[in-house]
C-alpha cells in the first residue's frame, strides 16, 4: 500500500504527476539531442506546457546549455545523469525519488550531481535509495538503514554516539576516565591512544578537563559514529 501526500497512489492517478522518478540508468532516447529529450519529457505534462523559455531555464539550472545539440548516446555518466534529472523535474515535482544517483560517476562528476540535488531539496521532498554513504551522509537528513528487507533503523545521519581519539602520555585506568562527567565508555585503547564514547550531554569543556588531569593530553580528534559502523553493528549484532 502507497500513500502519496496522504492519498494511495492507485486511486488517483492524478497524483503522479506531483512524483519525479529518476533510476539509476535515466531512461533518455539515445539518439535525440539534450534539448530534445528535454522537449519529450516537458510534452509528457500538460502543466505547465512545454515552451521555449522554460526549457532554456531548465538548461541552464542543470548546467546543460552548451550540450543542448549533442545526442544523448554521446554524454559522458555525469551528463546523463544531469539531462535525466532536468528531464524529472521539468515539471517542478513535489516528490523527487532517485535511485544510485552517483553511481558509476568520478568524484568530480558525482559533487557536481551532489550539488543540484541539495539545491532541488530545498523546495521538495527528495527520496535517495543507495548503498553510497557518502551520498546519504552529505546529502540527508533522514536515514532508513535496512538489512535482508527490513527497516534496522529510523534517524538522523549524526545520530549515535559521540566519539573521539584520544593520546595521553600517561593514560589512566578506565575507572578514572568513566569517572568524568560526559565519558560514557573506553571503546579501545592501543598503546597511548584511546576510543572514547562521549555521553549525549558531554560538555563543550571535555578535552580541557581531560588536559588539567596530568596525564599528557597529546592529541584529541571528534570521530562522526559512522553510517558504516552503525550499519554493520545493526545487522549483524557486532559493537558499533
Amino acid at each position: 500500500r502507497l500513500l502519496v501526500m496522504g492519498e494511495e497512489i492507485g486511486r488517483r492517478r492524478s497524483l503522479r504527476r506531483h512524483i519525479g522518478w529518476l533510476p539509476q540508468q535515466p531512461p533518455l532516447y539515445p539518439d535525440l539531442t539534450v534539448r530534445e529529450n528535454l522537449a519529450f519529457f516537458a510534452g509528457l505534462y500538460p502543466e505547465p506546457r512545454p515552451d521555449g523559455k522554460r526549457l532554456e531555464h531548465a538548461l541552464e539550472r542543470f548546467s546543460l546549455g552548451g550540450l543542448q545539440r549533442r545526442l544523448a548516446h554521446r554524454l559522458s555518466g555525469g551528463e546523463r545523469m544531469r539531462l535525466g534529472l532536468a528531464c524529472v523535474m521539468i515539471h517542478e515535482p513535489e516528490i523527487l525519488l532517485l535511485d544510485e544517483p552517483t553511481a558509476g560517476l568520478d568524484p568530480l562528476q558525482a559533487e557536481q550531481l551532489r550539488q543540484l540535488i541539495a539545491r532541488e531539496s530545498g523546495q521538495r521532498a527528495v527520496l535517495i535509495a543507495s548503498h553510497l554513504l557518502p551520498d546519504i551522509e552529505q546529502l540527508c537528513t533522514r536515514v532508513l538503514l535496512m538489512d535482508q528487507g527490513r527497516i534496522v533503523a529510523d534517524e538522523a545521519p549524526d545520530a549515535g554516539p559521540r566519539r573521539v581519539r584520544v593520546r595521553l602520555q600517561r593514560p589512566p585506568p578506565d575507572t578514572a576516565l568513566l569517572a568524568i562527567d560526559g565519558i560514557a565508555r573506553v571503546v579501545a585503547r592501543h598503546g597511548d591512544g584511546l576510543l572514547l564514547e562521549l555521553s549525549p550531554g558531554a560538555p563543550d569543556t571535555l578535552a580541557e578537563q581531560v588536559a588539567t588531569r596530568g596525564w599528557g593530553l597529546l592529541s584529541w580528534q571528534a570521530e562522526g559514529p559512522g553510517l558504516l559502523a552503525r550499519f554493520r553493528a545493526l545487522s549483524t549484532g557486532e559493537a558499533a
